[in-house]
């Protein structure tokens, strides 16, 4: 049982897991030796030769966005890279980790697989659309659209938390650090499907990664918002607590060429059956944005 709620995944809600299951993995050699995991389906000849780039945010993982990966993988080339963030990712103690070199990342993923930056549909959300809005500031990529899911200009993490959790000895970081994550995250997230994802999160990320981490918390994203010039599409519900509107409306106004998308709910893009109505209502904006 997960923050006094005894909701079972398992039994409650059972994923397909296809894009997971059927997608090409592999670790990427990066420029600075490490090894990053990275998900990867293409076919142009099948799905034609647009790819979505998905990013997740900070601690995130498999489950929250199964449903729609695989919405997406019905549809479109999917490539689906780690973050740094994440254990799966094969990283040595001197490994930097932050904003810059995820950026780095991202671009020499693209270009280890092939792709052309100029038929890339970048899906990132919360610090990821961060990630993502440094490649094209920098001008280390220029998509042809972006879809921003919860973004903010600073992280959400609670800095006096981080602050004193992260000089915690190892032995001590993961148990104590899952604990206050679930404090914190009790009242900041709304209740049902969201919050249930959140406390997955928890339950298996590997909180001692954070400290390797450090940096990305003390990010600042106004100045790559502001220099951000593809067209972005900004996603937002009123239904969620943890990325509030105040913030995703400021990353919209520092961000030249972009338009809100209202969906009715967190749910909506996370889950069946709103995932495969919300690929649709992406792939009706891409046709336009083409057009």
């Amino acid at each position: 049982m997960l923050g006094g709620n005894s909701y079972n995944f398992d039994e409650n809600y059972v994923q397909e897991r296809t894009f997971v299951n059927n997608s090409n993995k592999e670790y990427i050699l990066m420029s600075d030796g490490e090894e990053i995991f990275c998900y990867h389906s293409i076919n142009f000849e099948e799905k034609g030769n647009l790819v979505f780039f998905f990013v997740q945010g900070f601690a995130s993982g498999v489950f929250p966005w199964s449903d729609f990966w695989d919405a997406l993988h019905e549809k479109f080339n999917l490539i689906v890279l780690d973050p740094r963030d994440k254990p799966t990712n094969k990283l040595t103690k001197k490994s930097e980790c932050s904003t810059q070199r995820i950026a780095l990342d991202i671009t020499e993923a693209l270009h280890y697989l092939g792709i052309d930056e100029k038929k890339v549909i970048f899906f990132a959300s919360s610090s990821g659309a961060s990630y993502v809005s440094h490649c094209i500031s920098q001008k280390m990529v220029n998509p042809l659209l972006c879809f921003f899911t919860g973004p903010a200009t600073i992280p959400r993490s609670p800095s006096l938390i981080i602050k004193l959790i992260l000089p915690l000895p190892l032995f001590l970081l993961d148990p104590v650090g899952k604990m206050v994550a679930r404090i914190y995250l009790k009242k900041r997230v709304s209740d049902g499907f969201q919050k249930q994802i959140f406390y997955e999160r928890i339950k298996n990320v590997d909180v001692r990664r954070w400290k390797l981490c450090k940096s990305l918390h003390d990010w600042n994203a106004t100045e790559d918002f502001s220099e951000t010039n593809c067209p972005v599409y900004i996603i937002r519900t009123s239904g969620d607590k943890y990325h509030k509107f105040e913030e995703v409306n400021k990353v919209n106004q520092l961000i030249k060429n972009s338009k809100i998308l209202d969906v009715p709910s967190y749910d909506f893009i996370h889950m069946k059956p709103g995932v495969d109505e919300f690929t649709i209502m992406l792939k009706k904006i891409i046709e336009e944005e083409i057009l």
